[in-house]
């Protein structure tokens, strides 16, 4: 109990916290899954990008194929 009450009022750990959830939206924010083998790939905004690992082309619109 006195790790989470330290969490919760140390400035370092908050700092921490906000930095993992910025870092989080931003790469949410420039990265999707494919839609067809799960990996990371960069967002497509406006297009049809083809994705490096499977080769296939996916679009934002593109729904989860698994």
């Amino acid at each position: 109990m006195e790790l989470l009450g330290w969490f919760v009022t140390s400035p370092w750990a908050i700092a921490a916290l906000v930095i993992v959830v910025g870092a989080s939206v931003y790469v949410h924010r420039i990265l999707q899954r494919c839609p067809h083998c799960q990996r990371l790939v960069r967002r497509a905004v406006r297009g049809w990008f083809r994705c490096p690992h499977c080769g296939r082309q996916y679009h934002r619109s593109v729904p989860q194929q698994r």
